[in-house]
């Protein structure tokens, strides 16, 4: 994690560097515009906190209420880039999006209730999750917005790609099949330029990012003080990374 923000605090440092706006208002002392509508695209590198996640541990059981039952995961950082185009075929200042961003969780605090006919026993488990996301979609400036300070709201759609491994013991499950899943996402955010052409960016985007994993263990009991219990094998799981996501980017247009 260290590494990766002294990554981010070089390319932010390079990037106004090379902006040979930024050189010359420096040279001659001139004010400069913050805002420059002839540029057509831009791109984002930013980091996210995702706040909860859910799993659903049944999803192939014939039971409702059993398939649809969830329990509570730990959310986490992400880090990933955006770009967008600003068509400017209209007075209402709108751009297209396309992003990706990558997002990896360690729960070690999940239980298993286990059962045979004449005890019980709760073990703790580890959840290990990834998940890629490939979003796209428009935003808008609003009328409110100022040379230097613009609000947005947007929406769009996406795929969500991922993978899982849990842990009881020793031994760790291998994956059998993945299935992304798909989501429409709505967002508002905060735009300041600080520079031309450069801008902090802020952002808060509510979405359900899904996908199911088949998983299997190399075995199909487990003893815990003295008792064999039967696991479930194989495991057919959803997780859903469906908590607000807040980030905070630096972006550059070009």
């Amino acid at each position: 994690m260290i590494n990766f923000k002294k990554k981010i605090v070089f390319i932010m440092g390079s990037i106004l560097l090379l902006n040979p706006y930024f050189l010359y208002s420096q040279i001659h002392n001139e004010k400069p515009v913050y805002f420059d509508e002839n540029k057509k695209f831009s791109i984002q590198l930013f980091a996210a906190y995702v706040s909860a996640a859910e799993l659903q541990d049944n999803i192939a059981s014939e039971i409702y209420f059993i398939r649809d039952v969830s329990v509570e995961m730990n959310g986490g950082y992400s880090y990933g880039a955006e770009l967008t185009y600003d068509p400017s075929f209209s007075n209402f200042d709108v751009m297209f999006y396309v992003s990706t961003e990558y997002l990896k969780v360690k729960d070690n605090e999940m239980k298993l209730r286990l059962e045979n006919d004449t005890a019980f026993s709760t073990v703790l488990f580890t959840e290990e999750y990834k998940i890629l996301p490939i979003e796209a979609g428009l935003k808008w400036r609003l009328p409110v917005s100022s040379e230097r300070f613009k609000i947005f709201i947007g929406g769009g759609g996406g795929m969500y790609f991922g993978s899982r491994t849990r842990s009881i013991g020793p031994y760790n499950s291998t994956n059998i099949s993945k299935k992304p899943g798909y989501s429409l996402n709505i967002m508002a955010g905060l735009e300041y330029f600080f520079e031309r052409n450069l801008s902090v960016n802020f952002e808060f985007k509510f979405r359900e990012a899904s996908f199911e994993s088949k998983d299997s263990f190399p075995v199909s009991t487990l003893t815990v003080n003295g008792n064999t219990y039967s696991i479930s094998n194989p495991i057919n799981s959803r997780i859903m990374a469906d908590g607000t996501r807040i980030s905070a980017g630096l972006k550059y247009n070009f």
